[in-house]
């Protein structure tokens, strides 16, 4: 291998103008495929469209629709919604807000069009009943106009009568009103998800849909409607294509210009929450990446300047990374692959990871020019020491990320372990291939050198010298003080947890967080987990044993997941209202009745009333039903157990009924469902990763060095940074989750790198060295500046992510650098120790079957 890389140079440079051609093409080529990159951030994308939570969430869509609303909080300065001030803005944002449909009307492609309705107090349905009548009507009212506006804000009773009804009604409180009358809600229904519903009917949804309406209904003479008289017009359902998601980010930008076209800032503090919100937030924190991406690239222009001192050698280590990210997002744009949140990171490892081999080639072409090598014999000398082991050091981290695409946790994981494996392996030939061509073209001259002005490296001898010869002398004592540093700290393992809290990956400083916590104190959560019983027999809801059944399940979860769940919603709480309401508002009777013909009764007033509510509730053949439970942020540890609870509490409640039902199923869905589906798969699946990348990398060191004491010796110093950033871990209390779990196995294989290069070299000047301590020495000078570099430059660009908003890319980032640091450390204190008492005894050891191509001057040094 060495004669190989020796002679490379050459060969590349005397077919120089075949190589800058196919280069050519190949770039071209790869533009081409950058155009055809996609995006896909849905959660089918990341689960698959078989995984069967995701043909769980897709069935109960298609009976009751897609859940993707944006959630406007106005929270009264005044501290109540119902003060004359914030009334008069409820109703003056309500108007604004509906003024949507004119601008649609106007302009078909606003992204308002996604708006499909906006519910607030304004204009949300209730029920009331008079005598044996029951009619529904917008709580506050749409129509209203100044001087009805004024009469509403102006008259304290009435005020207060609204005031005591929003507070008293289940189906208003924490949805539409906090229970201090202190925050309000706007729902704003869109149609971004991924069905759609396809009435036969065009549904009129005007402003006067929702205006007051009397049905004089006489209770004793209702009667459950008959199976083969449907009341409403069956639905279908298409697969709709996937939204960019800049639509989100327009759609969001365009409701908040409403929003302040309603001036009504100075009585409210506005927050803005729900799935197309937070998608759209992670659009506007991606232009941080710019941020970041221009802080590393100065950030490791001015390492590669401090370390060469010339800005060829640095412009030419610079277009490695830059044409790696080129060729491999090329290469995946034509592979179809779609791209993902991870494309930032896998361009931020990319470009760090791939400078490194350029790093450690071009130290060691400037070693030999610096004393006194003619530039063809400085590049072949240079390729012959550090090729074999960039190539080693690069398919030992290649092998690391290509563990994720092995366990396959979840789709873009996989891609993004797939194709950054394959990015460090094209930045290790581009790096071999193209810096002889571009050293051609330009390069330092060195002309002025001497081998005693060689400034680097003289100056370097005074810390890299005295490192070795230090450890030399007290091998045992510097271990004993090394470790008496890194056990303790790796002792934090003890207390570390896995669990992850999608509200924490926000910094707290962000509007979409602080969002979330005012959700989750006053209103209803941003989280949900949704339940649909599907009996698989037409009007079976008419059954009172079903509708008792769901109660149960319902008050079964709020007591035994109180901390979690704020909110329950189903056609049970409608039909209890109604009942209460039938029987003066008296609170004993908010019950379900017990017999099958009362129950109908109730169900068919309600459909008759409000058949579109009775859609978000109920199927069309009333043989499903819908229970959503509105949860605030927690753990993912809380979040498995109330799944797993749940689906266990669902089988059992309903299997009763499975001999009167027996098609009957009861399925689990909801954000809160799929979240926890991609966590666990995350997390057991990065052990396996760690393991294999363990496993490989043993392998690859006990292959190079051809002895199982010296292979498994070298794997000592790459264990230890994982152990101690996991225990660092556990003493700041940071959990394991979806971000830091994948850290272990990226740790492993980058942490290597250093080892490889190390102990390759020092076995390749043992046999010329006088003794251990000379070639440890030598080993040190050589490349002990490379590898503090090129830790400088993956630690320091790494942290360069700590400018982002996202709080577990911070942890990521520092994580990393503690591991890096840590890895560097080991390799300057431990490897030389355990190095020093292994080949204590011995005065050579058997080389590569290669010739060595060491210089007389080089060996002058030892």
């Amino acid at each position: 291998m060495k004669s190989f890389f020796y002679t490379l140079p050459g060969t590349i440079s005397g077919n120089r103008i075949k190589f800058y051609a196919v280069l050519l093409i190949v770039l071209a080529v790869c533009f081409q495929g950058m155009g055809k990159l996609t995006r896909d951030d849905s959660i089918e994308s990341w689960l698959g469209e078989d995984s069967p939570v995701i043909k769980q969430q897709r069935e109960l869509e298609s009976v009751f629709g897609n859940n993707e609303d944006m959630a406007i909080l106005v929270e009264a300065k005044d501290g109540d919604v119902f003060s004359e001030e914030s009334l008069a803005a409820l109703l003056r944002l309500q108007a604004t807000l509906e003024d949507y449909r004119l601008r649609v009307q106007d302009d078909g492609e606003t992204p308002l069009n996604h708006i499909q309705e906006i519910i607030s107090l304004v204009n949300v349905p209730v029920t009331d009943v008079s005598g044996d009548n029951l009619y529904t009507h917008p709580f506050i009212g749409t129509s209203i106009g100044a001087s009805a506006s004024s009469a509403y804000s102006k008259n304290i009773g009435l005020r207060e009568k609204l005031k005591r009804r929003a507070l008293a009604d289940v189906d208003l409180l924490k949805r539409f009103v906090s229970t201090d009358g202190r925050i309000a809600a706007f729902h704003l229904k869109t149609d971004f998800g991924r069905l759609e519903v396809a009435r036969q009917a065009e549904q009129t949804a005007d402003s006067n849909a929702l205006d007051t309406q009397l049905l004089e209904l006489d209770l004793s003479s209702l009667d459950a409607p008959e199976a083969d008289a449907p009341l409403d017009e069956p639905t279908a359902t298409v697969k709709k294509q996937n939204i960019s998601y800049k639509e989100y980010s327009l759609f969001s930008n365009a409701v908040k210009s409403l929003v302040a076209e309603a001036g009504v800032e100075e009585q409210f503090r506005i927050h803005y929450a729900g799935l197309p919100e937070l998608i759209a937030f992670h659009v506007a924190i991606g232009a941080e990446n710019k941020v970041i991406f221009s802080g590393l690239f100065l950030l490791m222009m001015g390492v590669l300047l401090a370390l060469f001192r010339h800005p060829s050698i640095v412009l030419w280590c610079m277009c490695i990374p830059v044409l790696t990210v080129i060729l491999t997002f090329g290469i995946q744009g034509w592979s179809g692959q779609p791209s993902s949140d991870l494309a930032a990171a896998m361009s931020l490892l990319l470009i760090i990871i791939g400078v490194a081999d350029a790093v450690h080639i071009m130290a060691e072409y400037r070693h030999y020019r610096l004393v006194g090598q003619p530039h063809p014999k400085a590049i072949a000398e240079a390729m012959s020491k550090a090729g074999l082991s960039c190539l080693l050091t690069s398919l030992t981290t290649m092998v690391a990320f290509l563990s994720l695409y092995l366990v396959k946790p979840n789709i873009h994981t996989a891609i993004f372990g797939l194709f950054t494996t394959l990015g460090l392996g094209i930045a290790f030939v581009l790096s071999v291939v193209l810096l002889p061509l571009l050293l051609d073209i330009w390069r330092p001259s060195f002309k002025k050198v001497r081998l005693k002005e060689a400034g680097d490296d003289q100056r370097g001898k005074g810390f890299y010298s005295a490192v070795p010869v230090w450890v030399c002398k007290r091998p045992i004592f510097t271990l004993c003080v090394f470790f008496s540093v890194v056990v303790p700290v790796s002792a934090g393992i003890y207390f570390l947890k896995v669990d992850s809290n999608p509200l924490e990956s926000f910094d707290e400083s962000t509007y979409i967080r602080q969002a979330a916590e005012v959700a989750d104190r006053h209103m209803g959560g941003t989280q949900n987990i949704d339940f649909m019983v599907n009996t698989g027999s037409v009007d079976a809801l008419y059954d009172a044993r079903v509708l008792h059944t769901i109660d149960r399940l319902q008050l079964r979860m709020r007591e035994h997941f109180s901390d979690l769940v704020l909110t329950d919603t189903s056609i049970v709480n409608v039909l209890k209202r109604i009942n209460q309401q039938f029987h003066g508002d008296d609170p004993e009777f908010y019950i379900l009745p017990e017999g099958n013909a009362e129950l109908g009764q109730l169900l068919f007033l309600f459909n008759t009333a409000s058949p579109e509510e009775r859609r978000k509730l109920v199927s069309e053949d009333f043989d499903s039903a819908k229970i959503m439970f509105g949860l605030k942020n927690g753990g993912s540890t809380d979040y498995i157990d109330l799944v797993n609870t749940a689906n266990l509490w669902g089988a059992e409640m309903f299997d009763e009924l499975k001999q009167e039902y027996p098609d009957l199923e009861v399925i689990t869905a909801g954000g809160v469902v799929m979240f926890m589906t991609l966590f666990e798969r995350i997390a057991t699946s990065q052990l396996v990763s760690f393991l294999i990348t363990f496993f490989v990398v043993t392998l690859t060191l006990l292959f190079l060095f051809r002895s199982v004491k010296i292979g498994l010796l070298a794997m000592i110093p790459n264990v230890l940074p994982v152990a101690v950033t996991f225990g660092v871990m556990g003493w700041m209390g940071i959990t394991l989750n979806n971000v830091t779990m994948i850290i272990a196995p990226i740790i492993l294989g980058i942490a290597v790198d250093d080892t490889i290069h190390f102990i390759n070299r020092f076995r390749n000047l043992l046999d010329k060295a006088d003794s251990v301590d000379a070639a440890l020495k030598q080993t040190f000078i050589t490349v002990g500046k490379a590898i503090t570099y090129t830790t400088v430059i993956l630690s320091a660009g790494l942290l360069t992510l700590l400018y982002s908003s996202n709080s577990e890319f911070q942890a990521f980032a520092y994580l990393s650098a503690i591991a890096f640091s840590t890895a560097l450390a080991a390799e300057f204190f431990v490897t030389p120790a355990l190095l020093k008492l292994f080949y204590k005894n011995k005065q050579t050891v058997q080389q590569y079957e290669v010739q060595s191509y060491e210089t007389p001057v080089e060996l002058a040094g030892k």
